[in-house]
C-alpha cells in the first residue's frame, strides 16, 4: 500500500518539495517508505518494470484498446424520475476522445463506450421504473463491448468525486468478466485522491482491481506506455504511472505535460455519441436558451488557469500557467462538429477561457469570418477581469448565449484568503460591462461556508450580488476537495476528519448534496443550509419581480420554467415564480403548474411554513395577481 509517512514536525510544504524535487531533497525517502520512487531507472528497477509489463501483457503487444466513461453516479445516487426528465449531465467523454485520437495515430484500434450515456438513454426509453435496471444496463453494454473488441487493455476515466463508486464498480466488473484483462485508470478525481496522503490509502484499496494509475494529463504518458509495452520504446521513458498491482508498488511521478504544440489535436467525436447526447441529458447550464432540437457538444480551447484559488485543484492538476491550442485547430473542430454532426451549440470546457486577450479576439473573429454558425456558453466560468468591453462585444458577435463568472465572495478578507484573482471593484466593473449585452445570459458563482467565514461576511456576498445585478447566482456550500491548498490546510488544522468519498463530492449539480436535499424536501436546520436557502430566494427568485427588459424576461422565463419543470419539480418557490413569469410573458398561467403547487403545499408542512414566512400564496397563481412585496433581506430564520 502506498503510505505517506509524516511526522508531526513535518510541514506539508516540505513534503511537497520532497515529492516534486526528489533529487534535490535529502528527506525524500523518509516520507515515502513502502513505494519505489523511479526517476532515473536503474538496472534492477528496469527488470522489475519489465517483469510487471510481461506479467500483464505476456505477448508484449497492445493492438486494441477499450476506453470507458463510467456512469456519473452509482445506482444508489441515481434517480429514475430525474433521469427520465433529462436532468442529468450527459457530457461527451472529451478526454477519452483526445486519447483515442492519439492512439489512432499510432495504429491502435480504439473504441469508446460512454456508460453514462448508455444508462441515461436506456432510462429514457424505459416505459416504467420497474423495467429499468441501472446496473444491468451498463454491465450488459460493458460485456458486449469487451466481447466485440477483445481489447488488450481497458482505460477508464473518472473526473468527479461523485463518480468514485461507479468507477470502482466498473473496474470490478471488468475483472469479473476477464480476470486477466489489464485496467488503467486516470482523470481529475483519480489524480486528486492518489496524490493526497489523507485519501491515498483508502483510494488504492477501493481500486485494487485496477492495475495502472495515470495521474494528471496523461495522454502522452499513456501513449508512451503502449509503445513501451509493444517494445517500441525503452522502459526508462515511462512517466506518471503507478503499477498498482505490483508488490511493492512501482510509481514513476515524473509528469509529462503536453506542450502547446501537442494539444492541437481534435478528439475522436465519431466515437463519442455526439449526435444524441442532448436527447437524453444536459450539457452545460444554458441549454434551455437554445432551440429545442439543438445538438450539443463540448470543445476545449486551452488547458490550465492563471488563478491560484485555494479551493480549486485545476492548477495542481494542469500545472502552472495556461497552454493554448491554435485558433485554426479550434475552428477546424467547430466546423467538423457543425458539418459532420450538425452540432448547434457548444460548451467551452476551459477553466480560464478568456485567458489570452489576443488569441480570444482572434478566435471570435475567425468564428464570424469562417461562418461557424454555432452558439456557445462558458458554464465553467470566466475570470471577471477578462470581461472587458472589447472581449464581451466580440463574444456576443461570435455566438455567446451565456457565461458564468467566478466571484465566490463579496468579502475582501475571504477573497484574499482564497486568493481569488479579483476584488469587489473588479466584479462590479465586469458586471457593468456584461449588463450592456442583454443577449448574453450572465450568471455568477458564489460559495458560502469557507473556514472562518461569518454570517456578516456572507451578507457582504449578498450585497455585492445585489449591486452586480446580473441574471442568476449559482450558490453552493463550500466542499473541501483533495489536491487543493485549502483541503490540506483544513486537514492540518483538524477541520476535516471524514474523508469518505461519498462526503467529499460536490454540493451543487444534479448529484450534489444540496439538490438531493431539495428534491426530497429534506432541508435540515443546519445554518449553512438555511443561509443557502435564503440567498437563493433573495438573489434569484425574488429579484424576478424587477425584470422588465423584454430580452431578459424571455431569458429568465425560460430558465425559471426549466427549473420548475425539469430541474427541481418539487421546489415550491420555482413553481410559484414560474407562474409569475408565465403571467408576465405569456399573459396566462399553466393550470397544471398551479395544481402541482397546490398538491405540494397540501402535502408539505415545510413548504406551507416557507410560503407564510415569505408572504407567498397559492391564491396569487389562481388569481394571477402577484403583490411582489419586497422582503427585508435576512440570512437567518424568524
Amino acid at each position: 500500500m502506498l503510505t505517506l509517512v509524516r511526522r508531526e514536525e513535518d510541514s506539508l510544504d516540505e513534503i511537497k518539495i520532497a515529492l516534486e524535487n526528489p533529487d534535490a531533497s535529502e528527506n525524500h525517502n523518509k516520507y515515502f517508505v513502502p513505494i519505489i520512487e523511479l526517476f532515473h531507472v536503474n538496472g534492477e528497477q528496469k527488470r522489475n518494470i519489465d517483469l510487471e509489463l510481461t506479467r500483464h501483457f505476456p505477448k508484449r503487444l497492445i493492438e486494441r484498446i477499450l476506453l470507458v466513461a463510467p456512469p456519473e453516479a452509482d445506482s444508489g445516487m441515481f434517480e429514475f424520475d430525474t433521469a427520465k426528465r433529462g436532468r442529468y449531465w450527459n457530457f461527451p467523454p472529451y478526454g477519452l476522445g483526445i486519447i483515442a485520437s492519439h492512439l489512432r495515430l499510432e495504429g491502435i484500434s480504439v473504441q469508446i463506450v460512454n456508460l453514462n450515456h448508455v444508462v441515461l438513454k436506456a432510462c429514457n426509453l424505459a416505459k416504467s421504473k420497474v423495467e429499468f435496471d441501472f446496473d444491468k444496463v451498463w454491465k450488459n453494454e460493458l460485456a458486449r463491448e469487451i466481447e466485440v473488441l477483445e481489447p488488450d487493455i481497458v482505460g477508464i476515466t473518472c473526473m468527479f468525486s461523485q463518480s468514485h463508486t461507479s468507477a470502482v464498480r466498473v473496474c470490478n466488473e471488468i475483472k469479473r468478466l476477464r480476470p486477466n484483462l489489464p485496467i488503467a485508470i486516470g482523470g481529475v478525481h483519480i489524480t486528486n485522491c492518489f496524490i493526497e496522503d489523507v485519501t491515498v490509502n483508502s483510494f488504492l484499496d477501493d481500486f485494487k482491481t485496477c492495475d495502472f494509475l495515470f495521474p494528471y494529463e496523461s495522454e502522452l504518458a499513456f501513449k508512451k506506455f503502449i509503445k513501451i509495452v509493444n517494445q517500441e520504446m525503452p522502459s526508462n521513458e515511462l512517466a506518471q504511472i503507478c503499477f498498482n498491482s505490483s508488490d511493492p508498488k512501482l510509481y514513476l511521478p515524473n509528469n509529462i505535460l503536453p506542450e502547446e504544440n501537442e494539444i492541437n489535436i481534435i478528439p475522436a467525436h465519431d466515437l463519442m455519441d455526439s449526435t444524441e447526447l442532448a436527447s437524453y441529458g444536459t450539457i452545460g447550464s444554458f441549454y434551455c436558451l437554445t432551440p429545442q432540437d439543438t445538438r450539443f457538444s463540448t470543445v476545449l480551447m486551452n488547458r490550465g488557469c492563471r488563478a491560484q484559488c485555494t479551493f480549486c485543484s485545476v492548477r495542481n492538476f494542469n500545472g502552472v500557467g495556461v497552454r493554448h491550442r491554435s485558433v485554426q485547430s479550434i475552428i477546424d473542430e467547430l466546423l467538423i462538429l457543425r458539418n459532420e454532426y450538425q452540432i448547434g451549440h457548444i460548451m467551452w470546457l476551459d477553466d480560464d477561457f478568456l485567458h489570452d486577450r489576443k488569441k480570444t479576439l482572434q478566435l471570435f473573429s475567425e468564428m464570424v469570418k469562417q461562418n461557424v454558425g454555432i452558439t456557445w456558453d462558458c458554464t465553467n466560468g470566466v475570470i471577471a477581469s477578462s470581461c472587458t468591453d472589447e472581449i464581451i462585444e466580440a463574444a456576443a458577435e461570435s455566438g455567446c448565449l451565456g457565461l458564468n463568472i467566478g466571484v465566490e465572495s463579496g468579502n475582501p478578507d475571504i477573497l484574499r484568503k482564497i486568493k481569488k484573482p479579483g476584488n469587489v471593484n473588479t466584479f462590479l466593473k465586469a458586471a457593468e460591462v456584461l449588463r450592456k449585452h442583454e443577449k448574453i445570459n450572465t450568471r455568477v458563482f458564489l460559495i458560502i461556508g469557507f473556514p472562518g467565514e461569518t454570517r456578516s461576511m456572507m451578507l457582504d456576498t449578498v450585497n455585492l450580488a445585489m449591486a452586480m445585478d446580473l441574471d442568476w447566482y449559482n450558490i453552493t456550500i463550500y466542499q473541501p476537495l483533495p489536491n487543493t491548498p485549502m483541503f490540506e490546510t483544513m486537514v492540518q488544522d483538524g477541520l476535516i476528519d471524514d474523508v469518505s468519498f461519498e462526503n467529499i463530492r460536490y454540493s451543487s449539480g444534479p448529484y450534489g448534496k444540496i439538490r438531493q436535499k431539495a428534491e426530497r424536501n429534506l432541508f435540515v436546520s443546519d445554518s449553512l443550509d438555511e443561509i443557502w436557502f435564503r440567498m437563493n430566494y433573495y438573489l434569484n427568485f425574488e429579484r424576478l419581480y424587477k425584470v422588465e427588459s423584454p430580452v431578459k424576461l424571455h431569458q429568465q422565463f425560460k430558465y425559471v420554467q426549466n427549473i420548475a419543470y425539469l430541474v427541481a419539480r418539487d421546489d415550491a418557490f420555482a413553481m410559484y415564480f414560474c407562474g409569475y413569469m408565465q403571467k408576465k410573458v405569456l399573459g396566462n398561467i399553466d393550470k397544471g403548474l398551479t395544481d402541482r403547487l397546490e398538491d405540494c403545499l397540501l402535502s408539505s408542512v415545510y413548504w406551507r411554513t416557507r410560503f407564510d414566512e415569505f408572504n407567498l400564496s397559492l391564491d396569487h397563481l389562481k388569481e394571477a395577481q402577484f403583490p411582489g412585496v419586497k422582503q427585508t433581506i435576512s440570512l437567518s430564520g424568524t
